[in-house]
């Protein structure tokens, strides 16, 4: 039985325990690689930034605006770190495929995948028709699904274009690690982080297919991270608020000044508060944080329908 007495006994030892097994690697110095989705603006520009703050060489793609996509390019460039930049519409979630493998090649490799790209419309139920849902899941979560499907793929050392079910194959490859019939792929740590939306598990009267299609994320966060069990990669999610962003019809240098008197926090957020949690997920601290989705809102989460009516842009 336990005394609860600590077997460390000197102030080395103390010291030497800060940092858990596993959560600095031989390799210390290798530079990373990430790739962002939709890194031309928003969540997406701020996270390429951040990470390339923390040493990354970065990989992003854009769906519409090539020259604002080049401008983070050009930031992280003036960062010390390489940048690669990659068109891809997810209207059509197949054109991720082409896309992904490209910046894998340029980079050399990759370690951080950040699923960004998304849209928003705003419906209520009665007024649905399936082709805003049609269009909505096929940018926001089948290409997501997918795209993130490509890049564990990658990180794992798989045929990325195999014949065998997809899933199945990652499935098997995590099972054999787990029973010890193989060792994990990966000697460093892999990162999947999805940006999902408090909309991932807060309903809203306008959003309606957004809503379901967040939801759905956060399910599919949860299902891969127990497919992926043992293969040194984790997958997490990043769940906004109301954030400053060109999805919200504003831009970074508005979110100070403007206000949402219902908000804990009284203001919507900067797209470089997102980038600070993603950039935490990737980094080798948050290498226990497995499935699960964080709040970074403001306070949105924890008001619930008194918040809500403050989200509708009122001042």
């Amino acid at each position: 039985m336990s005394t609860g007495k600590s077997k460390i006994t000197n102030v080395d030892e103390l010291l030497s325990s800060m940092t858990p097994p596993g959560a600095r690697q031989a390799d210390s110095g290798r530079i990373r690689k990430a790739i962002i989705t939709a890194g031309d603006s928003g969540i997406g520009r701020y996270a390429a930034l951040a990470l390339a703050e923390d040493g990354c060489d970065i990989g992003i793609t854009y769906a519409h605006h090539g020259e604002d996509a080049e401008l983070t390019a050009a930031a992280v460039r003036k960062l010390g770190r390489q940048c690669y930049v990659e068109h891809m519409d997810l209207s059509m979630p197949e054109n991720c495929i082409p896309a992904i493998d490209a910046l894998v090649k340029q980079l050399g490799g990759l370690d951080i995948f950040f699923s960004n790209a998304g849209k928003m419309t705003q419906k209520q139920f009665p007024n649905l028709e399936l082709s805003d849902m049609d269009d909505l899941f096929r940018i926001n979560t089948f290409g997501a699904v997918l795209a993130t499907q490509r890049a564990t793929r990658y990180m794992l050392g798989m045929d990325p274009d195999g014949n065998t079910s997809k899933f199945e194959e990652i499935a098997n490859m995590a099972r054999k690690v787990l029973t010890g019939e193989v060792r994990s792929p990966r000697e460093t740590p892999g990162r999947l982080i999805i940006n999902t939306s408090v909309h991932e598990h807060a309903a809203s009267p306008v959003d309606t297919t957004y809503t379901m299609t967040k939801h759905a994320l956060g399910g599919f966060i949860k299902c891969a991270a127990l497919a992926l069990g043992g293969t040194n990669i984790t997958i997490n999610g990043v769940r906004p608020g109301e954030i400053a962003t060109p999805m919200n019809d504003s831009d970074p240098e508005d979110a100070m000044d403007t206000k949402r008197d219902l908000l804990p926090s009284r203001r919507v957020g900067h797209p470089a508060e997102i980038a600070s949690m993603v950039r935490y997920l990737a980094s080798d601290e948050a290498q226990y944080i497995n499935g699960i989705s964080y709040d970074v809102d403001g306070g949105f989460s924890v008001g619930g329908p008194m918040v809500s009516k403050g989200y509708q842009k009122v001042v």
